[in-house]
């Protein structure tokens, strides 16, 4: 009987170590999930917040007085990858978009959309030769074709020749 007083004994005084070793694993484990769940969602945010960063403003094209051309010169970055252009244009006009690579063994390629959203385009030289069908603000987006190129920035010229209906004819 006494051996089975000692096993008692013994069984009695090794739960209590193997129930606080328990507990210490499943508190280890429930700050384990509490961190996945909590800060790792966050940090994600975060870096995802950074890798798409909104796009800043497109900027505006201004033609010099009695001017039919404008030339601007741009440039994409790793954080600014289709810089935006927009231009107020009449319908009936004849608008060309040439973008002129500045970088060496750089290709480019762009978009234009009209005022109702809708766009068209294609890769660099010149991505739009047409009469235009309505009267508001263009907007122009210029990104590297990356069939030739796959730089991480390059620089570039963007040009605009709006010819008015009534010069036209």
């Amino acid at each position: 009987m006494e051996t089975d007083n000692k096993k008692t004994r013994v069984h009695k005084f090794e739960e209590p170590r193997a129930t606080c070793s328990m507990w210490f694993r499943f508190g280890s484990l429930v700050v384990a999930v509490i961190v996945t769940v909590l800060l790792l969602p966050a940090m994600a945010m975060s870096q995802s917040a950074r890798a798409h960063a909104p796009a800043p403003a497109p900027q505006r094209v201004k033609f010099s007085v009695g001017a039919i051309s404008a030339q601007v010169s741009g440039q994409f970055t790793p954080s600014n990858d289709r810089p935006s252009y927009v231009i107020k244009a009449k319908a009936g006009d004849h608008m060309i978009v040439n973008i002129i690579p500045m970088t060496k063994t750089l290709t480019m390629g762009g978009t234009v959309k009209s005022p109702n959203g809708e766009g068209d385009g294609g890769p660099g030289g010149i991505i739009m030769n047409a009469d235009l069908a309505e009267s508001g603000d263009y907007v122009i987006e210029v990104f590297q074709h990356t069939m030739g190129s796959n730089l991480r920035s390059g620089k570039f010229v963007l040009e605009v020749v709006i010819t008015p209906a009534w010069l036209k004819n």
